[in-house]
C-alpha cells in the first residue's frame, strides 16, 4: 500500500521530469561554455606558441642549449608565459620557469599529452595542473625545426604554458550567475508545482470527502469537480453511483424493515443458527420463550432450551439435512411443532410453531362430541324406551301411561333447551355484537332474568336480593346481557340449597361496570375454574343432569361477554364465606 498522499506523489513525479528536464540543459550549457572557454584559449596559446617560434626562428644563431634555455627565460619572462623545448625523446633541454643546471633533473615529458599529440604532425593541447609551478596551466606544443640556429639538427617539440586563471575566472564568474539563476528557476517552478499540485489535491481530497461520505450512509451531498473533462466524468460517476448506492441501500432497508416487522411480529419464534452451531439471531417471540435475547446470542440451543430435541434438530440440518420438523413439549410452555430449513450459508432457521391451543381445542372438540353424543343418547333412550311400551299392545293406558308421556315431555324439553343453547352458542361464535352495542338498563335486563326464575327459586324458598342500581346503563347488546343474567341466575338457583340467599350487585371501578351474582350452592374446586366456562364441562356431572341443566350456560356467558368488551370469571368459595360462588363479569359505562 501506497502511504504518500496524492499531493506528494503528485509532486514527485513533476519533479522527475522537470529535474532532467532543467538539469541537463544546464548541465549541457555549462560544459559547452567552459568547452567553449578552453578552446578559446587553446586558440589563444596556439598563437602564442607560434609567435614564439616565429621568434625563435628569427633569433639570432643560438650556439648552445644555455644559450637556448637563456633565451626562453628572458622571453617567458616579458611575456609571462612558460617556455618548454623538448627533444624528441622527451628530454627536457630548456626551460624558462627552471634554471638551466636543474634541467637535468626534470622528469621524460615524452608521454605528456600534448608532446604525444605533436609527434603526430599536429599542436597538441591538454590542461592540467604543472607539478613544477604548482597550478593549473594550458599546454600548446608543436613541432619546430631550428636547422641553422641552433647546434642540434633533429626536430625539436617547442611548449608554451599559460596560466588558466583567465579562463577560470570567467568560468567561476559564470558560476556565480548561472547556478543562482538555476537555483532561482528551481524555487520558481516547485512553487509552481506546489501551487498546481495543489490545485488538483483540492478536488480529490473533496472527492475522497464525498466517497467517505457515501460510505458512511451520507448521500445528501453531491460534487461536481470543475478541474477538467476527465475529473467532471470521474465526479459524474461517483455521483451515479452514490445516487444508485442511495437506492439500493434504501431499498435494502424497507426490505429489513419489512423483514423485522414480519418477524418480530409473528407469533412463532424464529432463530437462526450459524454453521458453527451457534444461535445468531431471534425474534421477539422465541426472546420471550427462552427469556430474553442477550440469554440466546452467541449461545448453543442446548445451553438455552433445556429440551434436547431442539439440539437434535438443530445437529441433524447442521451435519447435512435439508428440512426436519418435530412436535416437543416445553416444561410451563406448552407443545411447540419444530420446523428446521438448512440455509445456503450452511446454517440453520429454526421455526418454533405453539400448537397447544390447537391441542387443546382438538380436545376440546373431542370432549364436545363425546359430550354431546353422550347428553343426547340419555333423554334419546328414555324417549325411544317409553315409547316402545306405549306403542306395545298389551300396554293399558292410564295413570301410568301419562307418567310416561310426561317423561317423553321432559327429555324432550331438555333436548330442545339444548339445541337453542347451541344455536345461541354458535350465533354468539358467527355473528359477533361489537358493532351493535349501545346503551342499556342493566337493571331491566336482571329484572326479567330474576322473573324467569322466580318460580323455581320460590319452590326452593331461596331469597333473592338484588342490589344493582337502577337506571344503570352500560354498553351492550340487550339480548346478549338478558342471556347472560338468566344463565347466571338459572345456575344460582339450580345449585343453591333451600332456603339459601342469591345476592345481585355491582360496582363502577374506572368507567367499567363489576357485575357479581353470588351463591349459596356447594362451590366449584380450583382444578376446575379455568375450564368451568368450557362447553359441557360439568363439576358434578350427575347433579347437574338432574338439576336440568345443559351444560352451555357458562360458555354462552363467557362468548356474549366477551363479544361486548368484557371479561367473566369466578371466586368459590367468596370472599368471608366457606361454601358457594361469586360470578363477576365486567362492562362498559355509559358515559
Amino acid at each position: 500500500m501506497n502511504l504518500l498522499s496524492f499531493r506528494t506523489r503528485l509532486l514527485i513525479s513533476f519533479w522527475l521530469v522537470l529535474a532532467p528536464a532543467l538539469c541537463f540543459p544546464a548541465v549541457y550549457l555549462y560544459h559547452s561554455l567552459e568547452s567553449g572557454f578552453i578552446s578559446e584559449a587553446e586558440k589563444t596559446a596556439l598563437t602564442h606558441l607560434r609567435y614564439i617560434g616565429w621568434l625563435m626562428k628569427d633569433h639570432a644563431p643560438l650556439s648552445d642549449r644555455q644559450g637556448l634555455d637563456q633565451w626562453c627565460t628572458d622571453t617567458g619572462k616579458r611575456l609571462g608565459y612558460r617556455i618548454t623545448v623538448i627533444e624528441p625523446g622527451g628530454t627536457v633541454i630548456a626551460d624558462s620557469n627552471v634554471s638551466f643546471p636543474e634541467i637535468r633533473f626534470m622528469e621524460n615529458h615524452a608521454k605528456r599529452p600534448e608532446i604525444v599529440v605533436a609527434g603526430s604532425g599536429k599542436p597538441g593541447f591538454s590542461v592540467r595542473r604543472s607539478p613544477t609551478l604548482k597550478r593549473k596551466l594550458i599546454y600548446a606544443a608543436e613541432k619546430i625545426n631550428l636547422s641553422g640556429r641552433h647546434p642540434d639538427k633533429n626536430d625539436l617539440y617547442l611548449r608554451v604554458a599559460l596560466p588558466l586563471s583567465g579562463v577560470e575566472e570567467r568560468i567561476s564568474g559564470y558560476k556565480a550567475r548561472f547556478f543562482p539563476a538555476l537555483g532561482v528557476i528551481f524555487i520558481f517552478t516547485f512553487a509552481i508545482s506546489l501551487f498546481l499540485s495543489k490545485r488538483l489535491e483540492r478536488p480529490v481530497h473533496k472527492l475522497i470527502q464525498r466517497i467517505e461520505s457515501v460510505g458512511s450512509d451520507d448521500f445528501s451531498h453531491e460534487y461536481i469537480m470543475d478541474a477538467g473533462k476527465e475529473f467532471f466524468r470521474l465526479s459524474s460517476a461517483v455521483n451515479e453511483m452514490s445516487d444508485r448506492i442511495s437506492s439500493q441501500v434504501e431499498e435494502i432497508n424497507r426490505q429489513k424493515s419489512n423483514l423485522f416487522a414480519i418477524l418480530e411480529n409473528l407469533k412463532e419464534g424464529v432463530m437462526l443458527i450459524s454453521s458453527d452451531g451457534r444461535i445468531k439471531s431471534v425474534n421477539t417471540a422465541l426472546s420471550d420463550l427462552a427469556g430474553s435475547p442477550d440469554k440466546c446470542m452467541g449461545k448453543r440451543p442446548v445451553e438455552v432450551f433445556m429440551v434436547p430435541g431442539v439440539q437434535e434438530i438443530c445437529d441433524k440440518i447442521l451435519s447435512g439435512g435439508n428440512r426436519s420438523s418435530t412436535s416437543l413439549e416445553f416444561p410451563g410452555r406448552g407443545v411447540f411443532e419444530i420446523y428446521a430449513v438448512r440455509t445456503r450459508e450452511g446454517g440453520a432457521v429454526i421455526v418454533f410453531y405453539d400448537i397447544s391451543r390447537k391441542n387443546r381445542v382438538e380436545k376440546m372438540r373431542q370432549d364436545f362430541v363425546a359430550n354431546v353424543s353422550h347428553e343426547l343418547k340419555t333423554p334419546l333412550t328414555s324417549i325411544k324406551g317409553y315409547a316402545e311400551t306405549l306403542v306395545t299392545g298389551d300396554f293399558v293406558a292410564g295413570k301410568t301411561g301419562k307418567n310416561f308421556l310426561h317423561i317423553i315431555e321432559k327429555n324432550a324439553d331438555r333436548m330442545i333447551a339444548m339445541v337453542d343453547d347451541l344455536l345461541a352458542l354458535t350465533r354468539l361464535e358467527q355473528h359477533p355484537v361489537d358493532r351493535a352495542l349501545s346503551p342499556v338498563f342493566a337493571d331491566e335486563c336482571l329484572l326479567s332474568a330474576i322473573e324467569t326464575c322466580i318460580p323455581m327459586a320460590d319452590e326452593k324458598k331461596i331469597k333473592i336480593e338484588n342490589r344493582v342500581p337502577a337506571g344503570l346503563a352500560v354498553m351492550a347488546d340487550k339480548n346478549s346481557l338478558a342471556r347472560v343474567f338468566l344463565n347466571l341466575t338459572d345456575n344460582a338457583v339450580r345449585y343453591s340449597p333451600e332456603d339459601g340467599v342469591i345476592n345481585f350487585s355491582a360496582s363502577i371501578v374506572n368507567k367499567t361496570v363489576i357485575f357479581s351474582v353470588r351463591d349459596q350452592g356447594p362451590g366449584i374446586p380450583a382444578s376446575d375454574r379455568e375450564r368451568i366456562f368450557e362447553r359441557f364441562f360439568r363439576v358434578d356431572k350427575e347433579r347437574s343432569r338432574k338439576s336440568g341443566g345443559t351444560g352451555l350456560g357458562l360458555s354462552i356467558c363467557r362468548n356474549a361477554v366477551s363479544q361486548m368488551g368484557g371479561s367473566i370469571w369466578v371466586t368459590s368459595p367468596p370472599q368471608g364465606a366457606d361454601t358457594g360462588s361469586e360470578f363477576f363479569f365486567t362492562l362498559q359505562l355509559k358515559v
